[in-house]
């Protein structure tokens, strides 16, 4: 098992194989190390039907930074690793490093698991096709596209997506959980914690949706700022639907930048098929698709919940 770097910058890692990335114990096994934490987001990507597990390991005795509740920093040596798997076949897992101080100093990867189950390889340019299924790895370099909307390049793992209660049965720790942990540099206080999604169930449903799916890209960081400058991602700290960033970003708003035939505005209220972001979720194998990469089918469900706010919102 690789030793856990000390908490200041490191050159960065040079890996072949996951086994060497410190991620479990005992590769033979394949038993995860129990230095790794699970978690889960409350809001979940959408990748193609693909079952995911997550872990993060913390170099001992450090702190996430959190002053700033919207964007968390993780420390030098941090590692977070997502597991993708169809059917209980293991497909690939990434990896996400942070080994310096500077925006760039992180490592990102695919490794791809061989037809036996037993490994899991290093994939620089990424995969098609992994298994006998339809799911494709990233290149390193196009996890970026992703990523470089979060100052703390971590998707995920955030106040908003842990703001949940104890026991609801998704696995992994809670926003208070971490706190009783003392992981965390500036914790909220107990007034502004659980954070939430503002809005009915509708609202909540579709909001968290386009937070954990959209909002990477769509904010002041984010790859599709330049063209749009819409924002798809939830302040911590909104706590009313219509004032929200997102509402007013796109509810009535006209198209900036997409040019979709006879549609004209990124949300209609009340005609989901009339609004831009529905038609884009529903593409799939054009430049029109949304998101762009990483998927090759059609998110029903949360079309669903995107369909079903927007014919829930009044006429403007």
């Amino acid at each position: 098992m690789t030793a856990e770097p000390p908490p200041v910058a490191y050159p960065r890692p040079v890996y072949e194989s996951l086994s060497q990335t410190g991620l479990f114990d005992d590769p033979v096994t394949q038993r995860v190390t129990t230095q790794a934490m699970v978690f889960e987001p409350t809001y979940r990507l959408w990748s193609d039907a693909a079952t995911k597990r997550r872990w993060v390991r913390l170099p001992s005795g450090t702190r996430i930074q959190t002053a700033d509740m919207d964007h968390w920093v993780f420390p030098i040596g941090t590692k977070f690793w997502k597991e993708f798997s169809l059917d209980g076949v293991l497909l690939e897992t990434r990896l996400v490093e942070r080994y310096g101080e500077g925006p760039d100093d992180y490592w990102f990867g695919a490794f791809v698991w061989n037809a036996g189950q037993t490994d899991a390889v290093l994939a620089p340019d990424g995969q098609l096709n992994i298994n006998g299924t339809a799911h494709d790895a990233p290149s390193q370099e196009t996890c970026g596209a992703c990523h470089r909307g979060e100052p703390g390049r971590v998707l995920g793992l955030s106040a908003l997506q842990l703001s949940r209660l104890a026991g609801d049965g998704q696995g992994g720790p809670t926003l208070m959980e971490l706190v009783a942990r003392d992981l965390l540099t500036v914790p909220p206080a107990p007034a502004e914690a659980p954070y939430a999604v503002p809005g009915d169930a509708t609202a909540v449903a579709a909001l968290g949706y386009l937070h954990a799916n959209c909002g990477h890209c769509h904010n002041e960081n984010g790859t599709s700022w330049p063209d749009t400058q819409m924002v798809l991602r939830l302040g911590a700290g909104e706590h009313d639907v219509e004032t929200s960033q997102v509402f007013q970003s796109i509810v009535g708003q006209a198209l900036q930048y997409w040019r979709g035939g006879d549609i004209k505005s990124r949300v209609v209220p009340g005609v989901p098929e009339a609004s831009a972001i529905v038609a884009r979720m529903a593409t799939r194998g054009t430049d029109d698709q949304m998101p762009p990469l990483a998927t090759e089918v059609p998110d029903a469900e949360g079309l669903a919940v995107v369909r079903a706010w927007i014919a829930s919102l009044q006429t403007r």
